[in-house]
């Protein structure tokens, strides 16, 4: 996958999740201590959160430039 592959397909996961749980996955990716950061994507885990959000939260936290893309993005979709 080339990159505007990559971030059209981040845009549909982003725009496929409800509203609610992309509020709460941006609480979450936008929490500053990074064990807080983790501790709170395991308890999002283990919560029953959709598996590919789950997922997307995980990859996030383990790639600061993938969790700021994401974050910009659901700043978008809370705008939009």
């Amino acid at each position: 996958m080339d990159l505007p592959e990559i971030e059209q397909t981040l845009r549909e996961l982003v725009a496929a999740i409800p509203a609610p749980a992309r509020a709460e996955m941006l609480r979450v990716l936008t929490i500053r201590g990074d064990s807080e950061r983790a501790r709170e994507i395991g308890r999002l885990h283990g919560s029953g959160i959709a598996p590919t959000t789950a997922e997307l939260l995980i990859d996030a936290e383990e790639d600061p430039a993938l969790r700021a893309v994401v974050v910009g993005m659901l700043r978008e979709a809370e705008r939009g």
